[in-house]
Formats: structure tokens, sequence, C-alpha cells
């Protein structure tokens, strides 16, 4: 593994976990969910993901898309796992249409992010090239 793509993989957690601390600092001041017909979205932890990986990929690069989205597909199947462990009355298919629309707008937010900074880092490397 490069270790940009690593750096970035870091600055990714770090930037997830300091979401993670503000929402349980601030508790419900923040913590907004949006009722959808297909499921609830909290709005800290989506902004969260998209801000998180945006700095990877500013950091790591275009290569680093892949990994962004591989680290919410991990974070949501450690989240989807806990839950059908601890709850017994939830079954995996019920945690999966509860969390549908959460699970894809989080993926969908890390590949946005993680494009939009590896963007964001060709052309300050472009302005380099040319300055």
């Amino acid at each position: 593994m490069d270790k940009r793509i690593l750096s970035g993989c870091i600055a990714s957690v770090i930037g997830l976990m300091l979401f993670a601390l503000i929402a349980f600092a601030f508790g419900a001041k923040l913590q907004h969910v949006q009722a959808t017909p297909w499921g609830e979205l909290p709005l800290l932890d989506l902004t969260g993901v998209f801000v998180s990986m945006l700095a990877g990929g500013a950091i790591a690069g275009r290569r680093y898309v892949w990994f962004a989205m591989g680290l919410i597909a991990l974070m949501w199947a450690a989240t989807v796992f806990v839950l059908v462990s601890v709850q017994p009355e939830m079954s995996l298919a019920k945690v999966l249409r509860f969390n549908r629309l959460a699970i894809a707008s989080s993926l969908l937010l890390a590949w946005l992010g993680a494009f939009v900074g590896a963007r964001l880092l060709d052309s300050r490397r472009g302005r380099r090239a040319t300055a």
C-alpha cells in the first residue's frame, strides 16, 4: 500500500472518529435524523462521511476512491453485525431494510467525497506545476 493512501485512510478514520465524538458530546442537538419513506438519514453522520473522505482523497489522490468505499463498507458491516448479534429479535433482513438508505447514502458520499478530494489534489498539483 502506498504511503499516501495509508495517510488518506488514517485521516479519514480520524475524521470519522471526530464526527462521532462531536455527535456524542452534543447529543440530540446535532443528531438530526431525516425520516424518508425509504428509511432514515442521519445527517451529521453523512456529513462526517463526506468531509472525512474528502480529506482522505485530498491527501491520497485518485486511487483512494475504492479505499474510501471499502472503509465505509467495512464500517457498515461491523455495525450490522453488532446490531444483529446484540438484538436477537432483529434479523439481518430487518436491519438491512431499516438501514438501506443510510448504507447507500454513506457509500455514495464516500465515493463523492474521495473523488472531489482527489480532484482538489490534482488541481493543486496543476497549479504548482504551472507556477
